[in-house]
């Protein structure tokens, strides 16, 4: 039964058979963004507590939501032990297939974003870029620090933000991707002084992100960049049977094997089709998921 079963989900799907050689990521669907599946995450910097560097937290997009000025957004956290979680503020906009940025919040240092910008603009792909000059947003931020400098409260307005795609390899603890580097800049004055704020995050062909990275510059107050909050991808944690994290292992599962069958994976894939981590979708992957098939899973 397993055996035709695998044999109708083979010949019903295309194989591809060849990689493209440049990355572009598709538009996920608002189900594509992972919403409430955890990932681990490990924290490499940070100007809140030092203490923190190197131990890793629990990353959720969402399934939780906030209100902020009367619009929807998900309350994305990264929780470590018992200390405060840090949260982005984050929505899907399914029409234009973009998702909004509202603020982001590293322990006690909060940053409002008003109105909210454009973080990711699909399809994603090297060379892509946009901005916001015909709409400039307004930055609150509390508990800032400049270098040694901690400011309670700052509001920066006629922000200009400008984001740039990149095509990027990177290697963190979970392992080597093919990323494309989203690198978006926030410019503005704070008592006339010219800062800079570039948050920078890496994106895998998945729609991962495997890094993120917030630095804030000013040439007046500092001599060099402030990382005031990065995390990266500790390890791919799905199931390696349960590709789709949806709690089994399917045909839906097995179809991801198929659609991949015949590549050479040279980097980490989230979903991962290369069962055996041999370095090629092979027989062999599509032996194990039909050994594991119909197997349940904890959320």
């Amino acid at each position: 039964m397993k055996f035709r079963l695998f044999i109708a989900v083979f010949i019903s799907v295309t194989l591809i058979g060849s990689i493209a050689n440049a990355l572009e990521i598709q538009f996920p669907s608002e189900d594509g963004f992972y919403i409430g599946k955890p990932m681990i995450y490990a924290v490499t910097g940070t100007v809140g507590d030092p203490s923190i560097i190197g131990q890793e937290g629990i990353y959720s997009f969402g399934p939780g939501k906030i209100i902020l000025d009367s619009i929807e957004y998900y309350d994305c956290s990264f929780k470590i032990a018992d200390s405060d979680s840090a949260h982005f503020y984050l929505g899907i906009d399914s029409i234009n297939n973009t998702m909004t940025q509202k603020g982001i919040k590293f322990g006690t240092t909060q940053v409002n974003i008003n109105p909210a910008i454009v973080t990711l603009k699909y399809p994603l792909f090297e060379g892509e870029k946009w901005d916001n000059k015909n709409n400039k947003t307004a930055l609150n931020a509390k508990n800032l620090k400049f270098g040694d400098i901690e400011f309670p409260e700052l509001n920066v307005d006629d922000v200009t933000v400008e984001t740039n795609v990149s095509s990027s390899s990177i290697s963190v603890s979970a392992g080597n991707f093919s990323c494309l580097l989203v690198e978006t800049v926030y410019k503005g004055n704070v008592f006339q002084i010219p800062v800079k704020l570039t948050q920078r995050t890496w994106m895998s062909e998945d729609n991962v992100p495997i890094k993120r990275n917030f630095e804030l510059i000013s040439d007046l107050l500092m001599k060099t960049p402030t990382v005031i909050y990065e995390m990266e991808l500790s390890e791919p944690n799905p199931d390696p049977y349960d590709l789709n994290w949806d709690g089994v292992s399917n045909v839906l599962d097995l179809m991801i094997v198929t659609k991949h069958y015949g590549q050479n994976i040279q980097n980490v894939r989230i979903p991962n089709p290369d069962i055996d981590g041999n370095g090629i979708v092979d027989m062999n992957d599509m032996e194990l998921m039909i050994a594991h098939f119909g197997e349940v899973y904890k959320k």
